[in-house]
């Protein structure tokens, strides 16, 4: 696929600083996944401000490590699962204007969202396949 004809929330690594989320259970990490349901005709658009709060907002915030938006096939959900350094980092993250702001405008795209905080027990990766680029 070209850049051309990828969805708009698919923009590219060097865009975003994109890579491989490394999942370590030993680090400590709060993991946050956020599901959304929306209507199949608003995913997109669902999808392109989650990636651009992320970009322009989030990855800025302090305490923030990493984020990974997915769709399901049929569009009518979109997930997003952030990893963050402390429960206090992501309460301090919620308190933001800013940040208040980006949430605000994700939530009034979907229909509905439910935020969900995960400690991540165990990862597995495929032989030779942790710490690649994407």
């Amino acid at each position: 696929m070209t850049t051309a004809s990828k969805p708009a929330a698919a923009h590219n690594a060097s865009e975003t600083g994109a890579c491989l989320t490394a999942l370590d259970p030993d680090a400590g990490y709060v993991t946050i996944i956020n599901t959304y349901e929306v209507a199949p005709d608003r995913a997109e658009a669902l999808l392109d401000t989650l990636v651009r709060s992320t970009v322009e907002t989030l990855r800025y915030v302090p305490g923030f490590v990493s984020a990974n938006v997915h769709v399901s096939s049929d569009r009518t959900q979109v997930v997003n699962d952030a990893q963050w350094r402390s429960r206090e980092a992501i309460a301090a993250a919620g308190a933001d204007a800013g940040v208040a702001a980006r949430i605000r405008e994700a939530a009034q795209i979907a229909d509905s969202f439910k935020p969900i905080h995960y400690e991540l027990r165990h990862a597995v990766t495929a032989p030779g396949a942790a710490g690649r680029s994407i």
